[in-house]
């Protein structure tokens, strides 16, 4: 059966004052995808997912999502976001509410935003709040946080942290999860949990573009990966070739200080 095109970028550019840091990303990501981007350190990789996310401005290209140009000014980014989940370096949780709370605060206050749906719906705002904490725990009996859910962010591990941050994303029933070097400020100790989850994602099928260093996960668990240099998809193959036989001199210089 055809896999769905969920996210596809075409020409993407963004441009700092006089740096160019994107010039011209073409990328189609299709349903179940797990496309790894690599690269050295200011290439351009997280800005990519952040245009993806609507969280900067893309200065050209288009970024076609559920039918909609989401670099299109006149596009109300919040409604195709509740879609795209993402999950940053430094956890982004909410420090003054609990596990439970960081979890259920989206979803309870898009309804909040949006009384008339659920009026259609008959449903009242302590149903939905019923609902997204339900989906909480089952989500953090999942990944083994459940006795979290009560617990603050001050009171958990850098690893902790971050596997709530994936549960968040995944409360909002994402169409594709954005990850941005998701393990680069945990210890090392801590790494391996927060990859099992994202390898169980993977196998479930959830769609999922990863800004990583972890070449391991790459070679594993994507079934694409891009490598980005200088702003532009220097090289991109399935993860056996890209890792096993690489095109570029370039690439190949890359791989010679990361493996």
């Amino acid at each position: 059966m055809e896999k769905q095109l969920i996210l596809s970028v075409k020409g993407l550019e963004k441009t700092f004052g006089d740096n160019k840091v994107l010039k011209g990303v073409d990328l189609d990501v299709y349903e179940g995808d797990v496309v790894a981007i690599i690269g050295p350190s200011g290439c351009g990789k997280s800005t990519f997912l952040r245009c993806i996310n609507c969280l900067e401005d893309p200065t050209g290209g288009t970024i076609m999502f559920q039918g909609e140009d989401l670099a299109d000014m006149k596009v109300d980014i919040n409604i195709h976001r509740q879609k795209i989940g993402m999950v940053f370096q430094q956890f982004n949780l909410f420090n003054n509410l609990t596990v439970l709370e960081n979890i259920t605060l989206a979803p309870v206050t898009i309804a909040k935003k949006n009384r008339k749906k659920l009026r259609q719906e008959g449903k009242t705002i302590s149903e939905v709040k019923a609902e997204a904490e339900t989906r909480a725990i089952e989500l953090l009996k999942a990944i083994g946080l459940e006795e979290k859910a009560e617990a603050y962010p001050s009171q958990l591990s850098g690893g902790q942290k971050q596997r709530v941050a994936i549960v968040r994303a995944l409360a909002m029933n994402p169409k594709v999860i954005l990850f941005d070097e998701p393990t680069s400020a945990l210890d090392p100790e801590m790494v391996g949990e927060v990859l099992d989850v994202m390898k169980d994602l993977a196998k479930s099928g959830m769609t999922m573009v990863v800004v990583t260093h972890e070449m391991g996960f790459a070679r594993e668990v994507s079934n694409r990966v891009i490598f980005i240099d200088e702003g532009v998809i220097a090289e991109e193959n399935t993860p056996a070739e890209f890792f096993g036989n690489p095109q570029s001199e370039r690439l190949k210089s890359f791989l010679s200080k990361v493996l």
